[in-house]
């Protein structure tokens, strides 16, 4: 009999034993099958979120916050994934704030309990309303531009409510990741750019009576490898803020720094496992694919090292605002996905599965890699596989990964993949395309405890909202 792989714990809350995937304890092949005989063909694609491994990623930045006391403050990027339940463990394991980019996530924010004034409605557009809303609930309110000010104004007048605003930069600072992920270089849409922030704090000085100026805001992108970059981010905003000191606001006293700190890109795979630690060695991968590849290996940074190097930088008696996204949420989450089978054309394998780019999109959208791996692993083999995993959408740009090397022969039909580090930014961007329903989702809690926390959606609900 060939030897089962070496057992071994791959990430916070997952672990294989005997072969197979565990999530907080709950066998993933148990968990496919009652999900199965409960939904039918509803059951698959389906996200796993392990409640462990969100507790512990929160948990990481409210122990590096300690050092500031009551000045560290961790607040939640719900665009990463606005599930409920998510949300609600994030604030119970000790999120205190919530940042949001939208109306609908301002409110749901309030929802599920933050007090709408340890929210933050950012966003480099805003409707009138969503304004309103913030202004009235006391949010902080982030300034991304001169009309974006002017509607503040205008907004908060009109209400006779003083708004509490930060102003978010744009201090021209590379994040050295996807362009489709900075957010603070020059050519970006968002912030206020170094040329325009006198003008824009004359435009607020202007109605000072109805703008209470408490800060600065500054984010530089996602997949951040480099804390440096963080405090060069620090020294800009401090900058600004001795600024809005200078132009009537002496109180101002908070730096938001933003997110983005990288996720980790580890194999989650038991030590001897040929698979992804080979990504990128395939003869068929591009040289783009190869190059994103080796600046996913650069070791990232913990949320202790980012505090760190941006404390010693820190203003007396300075609030730190961190709102990460991804990185409290992606290692928590996967996409189990079933084989749906296997083709060849030409030189090329295709291992084709039912998630798609409607479930995972970033592969398609900016590039990004996400680690693939059987749910349950075959024995050790000399035998591998390189194939694209490619999902059923009608469109070429629908894969999850460009020739995957997997180990062993092609896997059979009805056998189940997991994909990586899917918590962020996947249920969160999710579409119907080809009329496809969104996927299930499910929280493990523990050995013999799940919940699913997104029902499966079906025909009558997406055509529903059309009538």
């Amino acid at each position: 009999m060939a030897e089962l792989l070496i057992d071994e714990y791959v990430q916070d809350g997952w672990k294989y034993v005997d072969g197979t995937l565990h999530c907080d304890g709950l066998r993933l092949e148990r968990l496919r099958k009652e999900l199965n005989d409960r939904f039918g063909w509803a059951a698959s694609p389906v996200f796993v979120y392990s409640q462990s491994t969100l507790i512990q990623n929160v948990r990481h930045y409210t122990n590096a916050l300690e050092s500031l006391g009551g000045l560290g403050v961790l607040s939640y990027s719900i665009k990463a994934n606005y599930n409920p339940r998510i949300i609600a463990t994030l604030r119970e394991a000790g999120t205190t704030m919530a940042t949001c980019v939208s109306g609908n996530e301002l409110q749901l924010a309030i929802q599920m309990g933050f007090p709408a004034d340890q929210t933050i409605l950012n966003g480099t557009g805003k409707h009138r309303w969503e304004v309103e809303l913030a202004v009235r609930g006391n949010s902080l309110l982030n300034i991304d531009s001169l009309f974006d000010a002017q509607l503040v104004i205008t907004v908060s007048r009109s209400l006779s409510v003083k708004a509490r605003v930060l102003l978010r930069i744009n201090p021209n600072v590379e994040a050295g990741t996807h362009p489709y992920l900075t957010t603070a270089h020059a050519a970006s849409k968002f912030g206020v750019d170094d040329t325009l922030v006198d003008k824009v704090l004359d435009e607020l000085r202007g109605a000072k009576e109805n703008i209470d100026v408490k800060g600065v805001h500054v984010h530089i992108g996602s997949a951040i490898t480099r804390v440096e970059a963080y405090a060069d981010l620090m020294i800009a905003s401090t900058q600004t803020l001795n600024k809005i000191r200078g132009s009537g606001w002496s109180g101002a006293n908070i730096i938001n720094l933003g997110g983005g700190l990288a996720v980790e890109f580890s194999s989650p795979l038991p030590s001897g496992y040929k698979g992804s630690q080979e990504v990128g060695k395939g003869n068929a991968w591009t040289k783009g694919q190869k190059a994103e590849t080796e600046k996913h290996k650069v070791t990232t940074p913990s949320p202790k090292e980012l505090v760190g190097a941006v404390t010693p930088l820190l203003p007396d008696n300075v609030t730190l605002i961190l709102e990460p996204g991804r990185s409290l949420v992606a290692t928590a989450g996967v996409v189990v996905t079933e084989v749906l089978g296997v083709k060849c054309s030409g030189e090329r394998t295709f291992v084709v599965v039912d998630a798609a780019m409607t479930e995972v999109i970033r592969p398609a959208l900016y590039g990004a890699i996400h680690p693939i791996t059987y749910l349950s692993l075959p024995t050790r083999t000399q035998e591998s596989c390189v194939a694209s995993i490619v999902g059923p959408v009608c469109e070429s740009g629908d894969f999850l990964a460009h020739d995957y090397p997997l180990p062993g022969p092609p896997p059979m039909t009805g056998s189940a993949l997991a994909v990586w580090t899917t918590g962020a930014y996947c249920a969160s961007m999710a579409s119907n395309f080809n009329l496809r329903p969104q996927a299930m989702e499910v929280m493990v809690r523990g050995p013999d405890s799940y919940e699913v926390i997104r029902r499966p959606q079906h025909l009558a609900d997406i055509i529903r909202a059309c009538l």
